[in-house]
């Protein structure tokens, strides 16, 4: 069912959503539009960088589409809609739309890499180590055996 504001699903190719999540990366690097999308999604919508990737997703296939229906070539706009170069699109995006590092690392939903995620490692270690050796050390069954004389 096609209508604007529905949920996109997982239905359909997984080779052409692998593919929009591909081109939306690099996309939110370059467009200035979608690199807005990104940022008000992480920054102002609490969204995790998957959920945020979604919503690209979601606007590049639009543009896809509306590019193959037009027939014209695609071309880079600011967030105004006036077309500009990519120098300064790509200016445009580091200084307006870069997610700061401390939203990403809240967003995060595995450790972040670093000094947590080392101890996190050295305790799973631990206790892994922990249940073997308590295992060896409980008492073990003395078993008799009979001499004959």
């Amino acid at each position: 069912m096609e209508a604007k504001g529905l949920k996109m699903t997982k239905a359909g190719p997984s080779i052409m959503r692998m593919g929009l999540y591909q081109a939306g990366d690099i996309g939110r690097r370059w467009d200035p539009q979608f690199a807005a999308v990104y940022y008000r999604e992480m920054v102002y919508h609490g969204k995790n960088h998957r959920q945020a990737m979604g919503a690209v997703m979601s606007h590049l296939g639009a543009r896809v589409f509306a590019v193959l229906k037009q027939n014209r070539p695609y071309e880079l706009r600011d967030i105004d809609g006036n077309p500009i170069s990519k120098d300064d699109a790509r200016r445009l995006v580091l200084s307006k739309y870069q997610v700061p590092e401390e939203i990403r690392r809240q967003r995060r939903r595995r450790n972040p890499k670093g000094i947590n995620s080392v101890v996190a490692l050295r305790k799973d270690r631990e206790m892994a180590t922990h249940r073997t050796n308590e295992a060896a050390k409980a008492p073990q069954p003395v078993q008799i055996k009979a001499i004959s004389p």
